[in-house]
């Protein structure tokens, strides 16, 4: 893990493998993600600077805390049948913000780069959520989570195999020790 957002990452799989099973259930969590991942940056823009790294750990894990409670509340009330699929994850979603704060990728001013946070997750969580719900018709395993780790390993290897594909420029090619 000696990438910044390897850690990011590991916490987004949890979500995108668990709760991709089907498209309404990979929408319902990505927007869940994009709105706690939005408003805790909305709310910790305003006291971010004010306080001490210490304070900024605790002030992000209550504040995080506190949304995905409050997403969790809203959805129960007034849809139970996603809050069944995405209750689960509200918690995961809060640790990544969590994470993202302590990163700081979200104190980066630049809104492209959070923008394309949140579509590449929405991407895969859209895409894998249609994939799985498409295979799993013919597939039941498709459906379960080993099915869901099974698929977006062939989708990375397929990802993998098209890169490496493409033809390398001389310039970018550097022998290796």
């Amino acid at each position: 893990m000696n990438k910044p957002w390897a850690l990011t990452r590991g916490l987004l799989l949890v979500p995108l493998v668990g709760a991709s099973d089907s498209l309404a259930g990979a929408l319902g969590v990505w927007l869940a993600w994009a709105l706690i991942v939005v408003a805790q940056d909305a709310a910790m823009g305003s006291v971010r600077h004010r306080l001490s790294a210490y304070q900024r750990v605790l002030a992000c894990a209550v504040l995080a805390a506190t949304l995905a409670a409050c997403t969790g509340f809203v959805l129960q009330a007034w849809a139970p049948q996603p809050f069944r699929v995405s209750s689960l994850y509200l918690g995961w979603i809060a640790l990544s913000g969590v994470v993202l704060e302590q990163q700081d990728a979200l104190v980066e001013r630049r809104l492209s780069a959070r923008l394309r946070l949140a579509g590449l997750f929405g991407l895969w969580m859209l895409g894998l959520g249609a994939l799985r719900e498409l295979i799993a018709s013919a597939l039941p395993l498709a459906a379960l989570a080993p099915g869901g780790f099974i698929l977006l390993g062939l989708l990375l290897a397929a990802r993998q195999a098209w890169t490496a594909a493409s033809p390398h420029s001389p310039t970018k090619d550097t022998p290796r020790p």
